[in-house]
């Protein structure tokens, strides 16, 4: 038998070659979804080490800050005017009370207490001392046994310890409206809810720490602006990441605070304002007696300060939208895709600009009452200089955050469309 013959069956069994080409298709899935994921993975883990980096970098910072700044600044800074020491302390008993209801002011005394305190801290721990409280409009801590609030120990003509009850304990309740606002912020938006509040406290840091002191210096201003441009980069970096919409949301920040706080210096200088002016601007000549401070600058580093908050949530809002409309469709015309951003922004021109305007009228209410109450003359309440500081930080900050509107949307424009 020379070979053996095979019939057609032999080579092509349908039955078996369907479940051999199922089998190939479903492996070649599992190999795609296995490379996916192991592609997915390792972007994932890369992104981590990258906010990992990022975090460090800002902790590191921010002690850095917190631990060099005083040292470099504390020389522009005069000595202490006070000497007495604040301290906690505890109402044991009430000897005497003479005190009754302000007629004028509601939940408020007059009068004063004879009281007996024990302080919790200091040199003084443990010790009892007596004690007048004296209440008035103004200052009205009622004293209370087994209350523990904050009292100040300063040295008498006879160099012994005279104390007596400066003020409530606050401290917990601020301390609870943080952790109000940590948690929400920590359960809703998780990790980049943690670099937000993170972003937040560099924030505090570099305005506590290096721009107030810079005030003292010989270039407030510079300092001022360095510290603007620290804040916008750390804060959108943290944020959003190293990336476009980080720059693009940067740029249009800084253009906008700038040009704030520019408008605010030249038409300051215009209507004859300067920092004296505003609220505890004549305290601040006192301290500035034999010191090279530069007080004309207190108004357009308050602007910026004032108006930075606000411009970044805008800007990083259209640089997020001009992403998303890129990733949607990158083929967009420019001039589509132009207005297309500039859509977003008129949505927020109108809510920000009422928003920051109300925040400024909001800090400025008692001073309206009184105008409305003593019938102030238009003429002459509009010339008021706290007043035309108050018109001019509202005003100001707005054209800074509209302008922060262009600036971003042109900007996004331009970086997106680059990379496309």
């Amino acid at each position: 038998m020379i070979g053996a013959v095979h019939s057609p069956q032999t080579f092509c069994r349908p039955k078996q070659f369907k479940t051999a080409l199922v089998y190939h298709f479903f492996s070649c899935i599992s190999l795609k979804m296995a490379y996916t994921r192991s592609m997915s993975l390792k972007v994932f883990l890369a992104s981590l080490k990258i906010d990992i980096l990022i975090t460090a970098a800002t902790v590191c910072t921010a002690a850095l800050i917190v631990v060099c700044a005083p040292k470099i600044t504390e020389r522009y800074r005069q000595r202490s005017m006070y000497t007495q020491q604040f301290v906690s302390g505890t109402v044991l008993e009430i000897i005497e009370d003479n005190t009754e209801e302000d007629p004028f002011v509601e939940n408020r005394y007059t009068g004063n207490q004879r009281i007996k305190v024990r302080i919790n801290e200091g040199p003084y721990a443990g010790q009892e001392f007596l004690s007048t409280n004296t209440l008035g409009s103004l200052r009205s801590a009622v004293a209370y046994e087994g209350l523990t609030a904050v009292f100040t120990i300063r040295m008498d003509k006879n160099n012994q310890p005279a104390v007596w009850l400066y003020n409530y304990n606050r401290t917990p309740y601020i301390y609870t409206l943080v952790l109000l606002l940590a948690l929400p912020v920590l359960l809703i938006g998780r990790l980049k809810g943690l670099k937000s509040l993170l972003a937040l406290a560099f924030t505090g840091i570099v305005i506590f720490y290096i721009v107030v002191p810079g005030m003292w210096t010989p270039h407030p201003v510079l300092i001022s602006v360095a510290s603007l441009i620290v804040i916008c980069l750390i804060s959108f970096v943290l944020i959003a990441g190293i990336g476009k919409k980080s720059l693009a949301a940067a740029a249009g920040t800084l253009a906008g605070v700038l040009l704030a706080g520019l408008t605010a210096y030249i038409f300051g200088r215009c209507m004859n304002l300067s920092g004296v002016d505003m609220e505890k601007g004549e305290s601040l000549l006192y301290l500035a007696q034999n010191r090279d401070f530069k007080i004309t600058a207190l108004l357009f580093v308050s602007i910026i300060i004032s108006s930075i908050g606000a411009t970044m949530d805008i800007a990083v809002s259209i640089a997020s939208s001009a992403e998303q409309l890129f990733i949607a469709n990158p083929a967009m015309p420019v001039r589509t895709y132009f207005k297309s951003i500039l859509a977003v922004g008129k949505d927020i021109i109108g809510t920000m600009t009422n928003t920051l305007i109300l925040a400024f009228c909001g800090a400025s209410l008692p001073l309206a009452m009184m105008i409305w109450g003593y019938h102030m003359d238009y003429m002459q309440f509009i010339n008021i200089p706290i007043i035309n500081i108050s018109i001019l930080q509202a005003l100001a900050g707005s054209i800074g955050m509209v302008t922060s509107i262009a600036f971003t949307a042109i900007l996004s424009v331009m970086i997106f469309r680059r990379s496309r």
